[in-house]
């Protein structure tokens, strides 16, 4: 019997996976030349953008009027260049990605839904700020995927924060007491400066005062709170650094260079006056130095116990992982246990009274915020529509109107709905089974004696260097905001620059050798990302660009991983491609294209207006009004100027076209208690030169529809009492009276007071050419009695 050949088959070995730590991306070996230089424009845009977010921030309140654009003309491109370089996208960090698109998806579901209801441009405006936030952590997840990268991103953000807390200081001892001193010189000019009407003895002056003399540093953002929570990354970051410099390769010089930016750091934040910021400050350093010193204790306890047995392994895994998740759910925890606390304590006044003032008034805000959101349970107030939405659901003895309620999670959720807001809780998750994963990675990895550790170090730090994209992305950002940024209105302040900048340089200097060495530098960003999240728990800036984009862009960075270049060949790039191109043609439909000419038109509008000939100023407005139909500012706009043109001349043609205009406004923001009282005060005026006393019962209803919005507004409320007494009303009067009386007595604050609040005078003067001023609320109330002046017939 013929023996049949046999065919010896061998198993050919696969080659391993390439490393997330060293070399480049197989994707930048493409073939195609676009693909390589994409993956280098993005990472060159991610530095920019981040470094521009950080000199030249806008807070919440600036980012829906439009200050923001620059933010999503900058990432759409860099994330359609990210996803062009590798589309098919790194398995790790994908459910946080998913995750946010369909957060994304819901808050544009919510923009619309503000149509007829609220202000719609405020709603996109901040809308494309939340894409944004996406594209920047798809971005950064895509192009920034060797150590190398993620090490220089790290150093380049610390640098800029370090300028950041400079900037601070700097504040602190020099530029505020030198404005203090011009404002006690020149009090009106000074106001003029800032661009605000604020009379003597009015509460908005009282306002601008005390935020003056607190002497409270805020550097390039708008606020002090939001640049304290950004120096509170830098300080966890650095802080890490320091406490496992041997963990990190880290030679002498250099860590010295991270506790010199630590101190540094610590001082801003003290700079900034932030109660909330230091106390979670002297909680993570007490936290982390529990972790380094007790935590490695009794690890060395447990691996001495186990040494040669299988379970040494074991509980250093368990112990990589242990952190995290508890992490994300005491954090999870935190975010819903403290937000249902605050909101029953503040039905305990006793119990409030207990807490310091900084904590009752964010347990008020919660508060307010969920009654809120109970009312607009799935979408919300709307996108941008918190502070016209605010003061329906405000607790009386509040005077303060905020632009968030000093908490990310509630803001989500009163901006888009409850679904968000249980998003933003899984993404949380998402992020701590991140870090996880990353801590589980490192104490899986085999170990390494310190022999073999040194080598390595010695052989990475010859062979690391810095990624030029992201330095040439950073150091093009920084030239532009000082040469260009006067022509947009955000000249930096030069002085401390002068000391910042020499000290980034020298920073980035020590820590060039760091670039390329092999270390799981992850298990530090990450407390400084989850550092952020539990400041905004307490404070505003999730929709500020200054904060969301460093936070963002980082997540992204240590989120992300490489994969072999079949994976990137196997996606279709021309999906992506045209995705991309899609959003910026929809970005510049509605919002580039109407935004940038209303802007234009606008201001020569205002140049006509300064120099006399209202009618062109008229003609431009109304250009203005046509080119975004979403605007409220320009019809705002232009009802002023054709109120005065109406005081001018009465004639019907002229009150036909101011009635257009106003209802124009209406139409345009509707759920505004701020603008329904403009609109009271204008057809005030008019009654004033005319005598015409529909307009006066007009003023009457608009002001009663502000009080509606604005229910416990002191000054709306006097208001309505001054203008019922004016139409006869007597009852209506003496009802507006006493409910004021009420909300004064509720709200104790300085600002409620009647000598500080203003109100206009509804009886008609005997010549109605002259100005109307306006008058204290006591001085209206002590003038309740008087009767009418004599009208001219």
């Amino acid at each position: 019997m013929a023996k049949k050949k046999q065919r010896l088959t061998t198993t050919k070995p696969k080659p391993p996976a390439p490393s997330h730590r060293d070399g480049q991306s197989d994707a930048s070996a493409a073939p195609w030349p676009p693909v390589a230089y994409a993956g280098t424009l993005a990472r060159f845009g991610i530095a920019a953008l981040l470094i521009a977010t950080l000199l030249a921030p806008a807070d919440s309140t600036a980012v829906e009027q439009g200050s923001a654009t620059y933010l999503s003309l900058l990432t759409l491109p860099l994330a359609i260049a990210a996803f062009f370089y590798w589309p098919a996208g790194p398995t790790q960090g994908r459910r946080t990605e998913l995750l946010l698109l369909a957060l994304v998806v819901w808050v544009g579901l919510a923009t619309w839904s503000v149509v007829g209801r609220g202000n719609v441009r405020f709603a996109i405006n901040e809308f494309w700020v939340w894409l944004g936030c996406l594209a920047t952590y798809a971005a950064a997840r895509r192009a920034i995927v060797t150590t190398a990268q993620k090490q220089c991103l790290a150093i380049v953000l610390l640098a800029s924060l370090t300028t950041l807390a400079v900037h601070t200081i700097h504040q602190k001892y020099v530029s505020i007491p030198a404005s203090i001193e011009q404002y006690r010189q020149d009090p009106d000019g000074q106001l003029r400066l800032a661009g605000l009407d604020a009379p003597a003895g009015s509460a908005l002056r009282y306002q601008y005062e005390g935020r003056l003399f607190a002497a409270e540093s805020m550097a390039t953002f708008s606020l002090s709170t939001s640049a304290a929570v950004i120096l509170f990354m830098g300080l966890t970051i650095a802080g890490g650094m320091i406490l496992w410099r041997q963990k990190l390769q880290l030679t002498q010089w250099q860590t010295v260079a991270a506790a010199v930016a630590t101190a540094i750091f610590a001082w801003g934040i003290l700079t900034t006056g932030s109660l909330i910021v230091l106390i979670l400050s002297i909680a993570a350093a007490i936290a982390m130095l529990a972790c380094r010193f007790v935590g490695g204790a009794l690890s060395n306890v447990a691996f001495r116990s186990a040494k040669g047995s299988e379970s040494e392994r074991t509980f250093a895994e368990r112990k990589g992982t242990l952190v995290p998740r508890l992490a994300g759910a005491v954090a999870v925890a935190c975010a819903l246990g403290g937000t249902c606390l605050g909101a029953a304590i503040t039905h305990s006044p006793a119990l409030l009274a207990k807490f310091p003032l900084s904590v009752q008034f964010r347990f008020q805000y919660w508060a307010s915020s969920l009654r809120m959101l109970a009312d607009q349970l799935w979408f919300g107030a709307g996108p941008g529509n918190f502070q016209s939405t605010y003061p329906r659901f405000k607790a009386a003895s509040m005077s303060e109107m905020i632009a968030d309620p000093h908490n990310f999670l509630l803001e989500s959720a009163t901006a888009a709905g409850l679904p968000v807001g249980i998003l933003c809780l899984a993404i949380l998750w998402s992020l701590a089974a991140a870090w996880s994963r990353s801590n589980a990675e490192e104490h899986s990895a085999e170990p390494t004696n310190d022999q073999e550790g040194s080598s390595r170090r010695s052989d990475s730090a010859t062979s690391g260097r810095c990624d030029w994209a992201i330095c040439g992305g950073a150091l093009l950002s920084v030239v532009s905001v000082w040469f260009l940024g006067p022509w947009f209105g955000v000249a930096p302040d030069i002085e401390p620059y002068l000391i910042s900048i020499p000290l980034a340089a020298t920073f980035v200097y020590f820590m060039a050798g760091w670039f390329g060495t092999d270390v799981n530098w992850e298990s530090i960003v990450w407390p400084g990302c989850f550092a952020v999240l539990a400041a905004l728990l307490f404070s505003g800036g999730w929709t500020t660009p200054g904060i969301a984009i460093p936070l963002w862009a980082l997540v992204g960075a240590i989120s992300s991983r490489q994969l072999p270049a079949e994976a990137n060949a196997r996606t279709p790039r021309q999906l992506s491609l045209l995705a991309g191109l899609g959003l910026l043609a929809l970005f510049s439909s509605t919002t580039l294209t109407p935004v940038m000419q209303t802007l234009a038109l606008t201001q020569t509008a205002g140049d006509r207006i300064a120099s006399g000939d209202a009618p062109t100023a008229i003609q431009l407005l109304r250009q203005a009004t046509e080119a975004d139909r979403w605007d409220a500012a320009p019809a705002m706009q232009l009802e002023s100027v054709l109120t005065g043109a109406l005081m001018q001349q009465s004639t019907a043609a002229a009150r036909q076209e101011w009635q257009q205009a106003k209802d124009e406004v209406l139409r345009r923001d509707p759920g505004n208690p701020r603008a329904w009282q403009r609109l009271a005060e204008s057809q005030l005026r008019i009654y004033h030169r005319w005598g015409d006393r529909q307009d006066l019962q007009a003023a009457l209803e608009s002001s009663e529809i502000a009080l509606q919005l604005d229910p416990t507004s002191i000054q709306i409320t006097a208001q309505v009492a001054v203008f019922a007494a004016a139409v006869g009303d007597k009852d209506r009067s003496e009802a507006a009276w006493q409910r004021a009386e009420q909300l004064t007595a509720v709200n104790q604050n300085t600002e409620s007071e009647w000598n500080l609040l203003q109100v206009l005078p509804a009886d008609r003067p005997l010549d109605g050419r002259k100005p109307l001023e306006s008058i204290s609320v006591q001085q209206a109330w002590a003038n309740r009695n008087q009767g009418p002046t004599v009208e001219n017939d």
